[in-house]
């Protein structure tokens, strides 16, 4: 029974990096009417998709997870929200471990989110 509930908190936790659940974040915040932000989850986006032909097995629900905990810092600028979701971050690193997902797969993950978090940011502001 312990097994199951750990199982399905894992996955949920790792939802957080799914795709749904990253355009709702974007949708979010389309009411703060945040252009720059906008473009900067976009670029983001589409830096995800092609860096996943490149760099192959790759972690993608890590990759969009970290994107959205850069952004997200960016947008709410909240000292405790930061910290909340810090360490929300690292949970769904746990879980994805917890789940048996490779380390060498988690790693691409972090390297597709740092490297689609820094392309969204410094290429945003020309659009």
């Amino acid at each position: 029974m312990k097994k199951l509930w750990l199982n399905e908190f894992a996955r949920d936790l790792l939802a957080l990096g799914s795709i749904p659940f990253y355009f709702l974040f974007v949708i979010r915040v389309l009411i703060l009417k945040d252009k720059v932000f906008i473009y900067q989850m976009i670029i983001a986006a589409i830096s995800i998709f092609v860096l996943y032909f490149i760099i192959k097995d790759a972690n993608l629900h890590i990759a969009r997870s970290f994107v959205v905990l850069v952004f997200a810092n960016l947008v709410y600028k909240e000292k405790i929200f930061g910290i909340f979701s810090v360490l929300v971050w690292i949970f769904v690193l746990i879980s994805a471990h917890y789940l048996k997902k490779s380390a060498s797969s988690m790693f691409r993950g972090i390297v597709i989110g740092i490297a689609s978090s820094l392309a969204g940011y410094y290429i945003a502001p020309f659009f």
